[in-house]
């Protein structure tokens, strides 16, 4: 009986098509006048070949009525129990112990990768006798090669080893071989995992100095380990300057004039002369050094980089150092990261009070003991507003600004009160009319040092000191002890580490 594949009919046809088929090249003899049957539904049709074209292709001798697409058949290749059923089994066993046989053959007597058909009809691609001796010839065997020790073993006049080491270590065997010139003269270190039986190799250089792995002074890994996370004064970073090597480093111990303690930092060296960068982790404050090896520390070159996080633009578009920093408007406050949480109370006309601070900033820069506030400019770059403040004992700040009168042409005068309609003030006027004189109310221009808004469009910047509790400052000291307590578990990690390697070692 065959019955491999699937079948499709068209009505009232003597064609039956087959899918997955191989009514040509089988074993099981399907020849013609054999009977058909095919399930349509549940309606077995029976029938008989009258002749087979291909392997996917036969003829019947009686069409079938009804049409049906990837279905099941049965050919009966021979009465079951019939003598000719058992002559059938025997030449279909006959056949395939010759084709094996022919196959069995050709792999000893080939060479190079032949094409095998199977008695189901498949080919795959098969290695000769040959082909195989080719691949394994001058090939050391992996149980010979754990029993070979001492220098100067040659196999085959191949593999030259001066030296071989076998070091197994769980599912692992660690070879460490040195292959002579016809190899390239290289060392080589192989790594077998016994489980997977994958194999790495890593080819050493053929030169004297110390290797440099993934993750050596930083680089390629994660920047820790010993000699890299470091506790180090003042005075031992200037000595790294003087003597190290280029790498990633970050100190553990406190923060100097070179960087901030915990921040990242990598340290470039070229001969004679060297630059090193730190990054703080808590604010990307960034410090550049650079300078001579050999040079006295005192000599050396220490930069603070600016950037959107410590400069800010002044009302007036001058780069000014930042640090908490509040832009006061009209009817409106906006803060920087370190001013986070101050708060803005309109007190009237001109009055402003910003709550939660510490008082001004006394940075030069910013006015010194005079506070830290700039004062927006306009026409000819001149002020807009008077600008003054009081320190409230608390330390809230009340912030006035007043209108300032300048001698302008009348021009400019009229231009500079239509661009800033906050300098004008209803009051009333006395005007000539047809009827006589009448009060009227007009739009007139303030008095100097006269109450009034911060124009439309422009702000005060004020620099100002925060309390301690503050939300930058919170955050700040959540960062430190993140900080802390990730270096304190990386030195736990790199103490246990070291402990597995020594015990490593010591195993070998």
């Amino acid at each position: 009986m065959y019955n491999i594949g699937t079948v499709t009919t068209t009505a009232n046809s003597t064609k039956l098509i087959g899918v997955g088929t191989k009514w040509k090249e089988n074993i099981s003899l399907v020849s013609p006048q054999q009977v058909v049957q095919v399930m349509i539904g549940t309606t077995v049709y029976s029938n008989s070949i009258h002749s087979i074209q291909s392997n996917t292709e036969l003829t019947l001798n009686f069409p079938i009525p009804v049409a049906a697409k990837d279905t099941t058949y049965v050919i009966l290749t021979t009465m079951v129990d019939s003598i000719t059923d058992a002559g059938n089994k025997i030449v279909t066993m006959n056949i395939a112990n010759v084709q094996y046989a022919d196959i069995q053959n050709r792999i000893m007597t080939e060479t190079g990768v032949i094409d095998v058909k199977l008695p189901d009809g498949t080919t795959r691609k098969t290695r000769t006798e040959a082909e195989r001796d080719k691949l394994l010839d001058g090939k050391l065997n992996q149980s010979l090669a754990e029993k070979i020790s001492g220098d100067n073993v040659t196999w085959k006049g191949i593999h030259q080893f001066q030296k071989w080491a076998n070091i197994s270590r769980g599912d692992y065997t660690f070879s460490i071989i040195q292959l002579d010139e016809t190899q390239g003269g290289v060392s080589r270190l192989e790594t077998f995992n016994a489980k997977t039986n994958e194999r790495y190799t890593s080819d050493l250089p053929k030169k004297t100095g110390t290797l440099m792995h993934v993750g050596d002074y930083g680089f390629g890994g994660n920047g820790s380990g010993t000699g890299l996370w470091a506790n180090w004064t003042t005075e031992q970073v200037q000595d790294f300057f003087k003597t190290g090597f280029s790498s990633i480093w970050r100190n553990q111990q406190e923060s100097t004039q070179y960087g901030a303690r915990y921040g990242a930092s990598m340290y470039v060296r070229s001969s004679d002369t060297f630059w090193n960068m730190n990054v703080n982790h808590s604010d990307a404050g960034a410090t550049i050094t650079s300078g001579l090896t050999g040079g006295n520390p005192s000599t050396f070159k220490v930069a603070k980089l600016y950037s959107t996080l410590n400069t800010t633009k002044d009302s007036n578009g001058n780069l000014k150092a930042a640090s908490p920093i509040v832009k006061v408007f009209a009817d409106h406050i906006e803060l920087n990261e370190e001013s986070e949480g101050v708060e803005l109370e309109k007190l009237g006309t001109g009055r402003y009070k910003l709550k939660g601070v510490l008082g001004m900033n006394s940075d030069a820069s910013w006015g010194g003991i005079h506070g830290g506030m700039v004062i927006p400019n306009g026409i000819n770059n001149l002020p807009l507003v008077w600008g003054s403040f009081d320190v409230l004992p608390d330390g809230d700040i009340i912030i006035e600004t007043r209108y300032r009168k300048h001698e302008l042409n009348e021009r400019q005068e009229a231009e500079r009160l239509m661009t800033y309609p906050e300098f004008l003030k209803d009051e009333l006027v006395e005007v000539d009319t047809e009827e006589g004189k009448k009060e009227k109310l007009l739009k007139v221009e303030r008095e100097d040092y006269e109450y009034c808004d911060i124009p439309n469009g422009h702000w005060i910047d004020v620099r100002v000191n925060m309390p301690s509790n503050s939300i930058y400052n919170l955050k700040q000291a959540e960062a430190e002890r993140l900080a802390k307590e990730a270096a304190e578990k990386q030195a736990e990690e790199d103490a246990k580490r070291s402990a597995e390697e020594a015990e490593l070692e010591s195993d070998i």
